[in-house]
């Protein structure tokens, strides 16, 4: 029998550099929220879950209308998945799609790849080559070496896994682990020295981060209008 599949959409970000609510201000007519969701329709998702801000759960429930379940997020992005995983007491052998809801331009293909691989090898993410020279520094701002950036990549989402190896990866975690450095839940994974399977990604599927972001996105989609 085919392993059922959980999204998980982190929506509890403060949007500190945007300036505005990001998830929620339409972008072209749509809100990013209804864009990102806009990606995962059609696919065999059993279950979508989205952390939000506490105290917002009403608010996203209402825009949603029944499409996901809403949940209260944690402290940080890493807190908000946990909160997420925590409540799939019915879903012991799913797989896990981690996808952050800033990314509205994923594609199908990428999700499913990584949903594929991680049937496979238990864990699988996007990943964006790097195209750029890197450079690593010394503590005194000069020069150490520069870095092959064929062995580079930027880590995107979605972040997939068999729910179990996250299970146990979370089980790892020291109680004196600092949440907040926990940045992608690959981190997690490789704490605990759990293989994780890099799916190349391509540049559209970028992170709405800054205003830049935000313009450059609303070009692109009046483009293509």
């Amino acid at each position: 029998m085919d392993l059922p599949v959980v999204a998980i959409i982190p929506s509890a970000g403060k949007a500190s550099r945007m300036g505005f609510d990001k998830l929620t201000a339409p972008l072209c007519g749509k809100s990013v929220l209804e864009r990102t969701l806009e990606a995962f329709r059609g696919l065999p998702i059993a279950k979508m879950i989205i952390p939000v801000t506490p105290g917002r759960e009403n608010e996203f429930k209402s825009l949603l209308k029944d499409r996901a379940e809403v949940i209260a997020g944690g402290s940080c992005r890493a807190r908000s998945v946990h909160n997420a995983v925590e409540t799939l007491k019915d879903y012991e052998n799913a797989i896990v799609v981690i996808h952050d809801c800033d990314r509205p331009f994923v594609k199908a293909d990428i999700i499913l790849e990584t949903i594929e691989e991680a049937k496979r090898s238990g864990a699988a993410i996007a990943a964006i080559p790097c195209a750029s020279t890197v450079k690593e520094i010394k503590e005194n701002g000069f020069i150490a070496a520069t870095i092959p950036r064929e062995k580079l990549y930027f880590a995107s989402t979605p972040q997939t896994f068999q729910l179990k190896t996250l299970r146990e990866a979370y089980a790892q975690l020291g109680s004196n682990t600092d949440w907040e450095t926990l940045t992608d839940e690959a981190m997690i994974l490789e704490r605990a020295a759990f293989p994780v399977r890099l799916c190349r990604d391509s540049e559209e599927n970028f992170k709405l981060t800054t205003r830049k972001d935000w313009d450059f996105a609303a070009y692109q989609l009046s483009k293509n209008a």
